[in-house]
């Protein structure tokens, strides 16, 4: 077997090796260049090694080549799922037993819908409420509520109740009386 020979099927190999720590090395596409140029280098050598002598080791060279890249990836890609490195880049989906605290605790926020309580808190938009005996973390959109305000619990997001000044509440009434034009500290005097 002559230099040529041994440098195809070497090059080969290496860009194969390069090709799966592009999968699990993430270069920009550096890596992925570096097994094009590889591979490329490893059909110039095979052509170099067998194409006058016997180009059946050649194309068989090729074909084998051609059949192993993608071969290596769907393996890189199969391995990769199942290796710690690979759990926290693809973001595992959560096991049903890890999901079923959330989904219980939703469940329960869920059936305050509609109930009424009390501010705790200044809720600025967000900050404490007491809704059906229990201090609860709760959020305004975007109103200010003062503590001992009766809220009414609107929605549930996450962990949060979404909370409004409850109806028929003393609270309720938002209309501010508006001044009629005032100038303000910084007006410049007009001339007529």
């Amino acid at each position: 077997m002559n230099s040529s020979a041994v440098f195809a099927i070497l090059l080969l190999f290496a860009g194969l090796i390069v090709l799966v720590a592009e999968v699990f090395i993430p270069s920009g596409g550096i890596l992925f260049c570096i097994t094009t140029v590889t591979l490329i280098a490893s059909v110039s050598f095979a052509y170099a090694a067998w194409w006058q002598t016997n180009p059946l080791a050649f194309w068989f060279f090729c074909g084998f080549e051609l059949m192993m890249v993608p071969a290596v990836v769907i393996g890189a890609f199969s391995v990769l799922p199942r290796t710690r490195f690979g759990k926290k880049i693809l973001l595992e989906a959560p096991e049903l037993d890890q999901l079923t605290p959330f989904a219980a605790e939703t469940a329960r926020l869920t059936q305050l819908i509609g109930r009424r309580g009390v501010t705790q808190t200044l809720l600025n938009p967000g900050g404490m409420v007491q809704v059906a005996g229990e201090r609860h973390h709760a959020f305004t959109d975007g109103l200010l509520l003062d503590p001992g305000i009766e809220i009414e619990v609107v929605e549930v997001r996450g962990s949060r109740l979404l909370v409004r000044t409850a109806v028929n509440s003393p609270a309720a009434d938002t209309s501010f009386p508006i001044p009629a034009s005032t100038p303000l500290d910084f007006d410049l005097p007009r001339d007529a």
